[in-house]
């Protein structure tokens, strides 16, 4: 308290030049009027502190809702691009099958003309490649969906 007081009467001297005694009774109605100040300065650090607290508890919340919508959206798109995938196999599947019944068609007509047969069994060869170049394309793809 002493200190205190050292201090107020230094700090009145030096802004006004009034040399204040320990006994005058304007030493008490400052340190009561620092004691104010001090004691509503706790009181808004203590509720700053507070608001802050509720602040960044309701934040927390909310970016793990975010965060959590983020992974299910993450799970959809990765469960979209697999069923996409799949119904690309069936279709490539589902057109080999076309393709092949048709050239197994025109393998039997044209069993008697040799070019006609090698130009079937290029075009097989060229389908089968496709076909299988197809599924690798499509394998790749899987692979780097589901690596992204």
């Amino acid at each position: 308290m002493d200190a205190e007081i050292k201090r107020i009467i230094n700090k009145v001297f030096e802004t006004t030049g009034v040399k204040l005694d320990r006994t005058d009774p304007l030493i008490a109605v400052l340190l009561m009027q620092y004691s104010y100040f001090d004691d509503a300065v706790s009181k808004l650090k203590t509720e700053q502190q507070e608001s802050y607290e509720d602040y960044l508890g309701q934040f927390i919340t909310k970016a793990d809702e975010l965060i959590n919508a983020v992974n299910r959206l993450e799970t959809n798109r990765q469960a979209m691009l697999l069923e996409l995938l799949q119904k690309n196999e069936e279709l490539a599947s589902q057109n080999e099958e076309r393709v092949y019944a048709r050239l197994k068609v025109n393998l039997d007509n044209v069993s008697t003309n040799r070019r006609e047969i090698t130009f079937v069994l290029r075009l097989s060869i060229f389908v089968a490649i496709c076909c299988a170049a197809s599924t690798i394309f499509s394998i790749i793809r899987l692979l780097l969906f589901i690596n992204n």
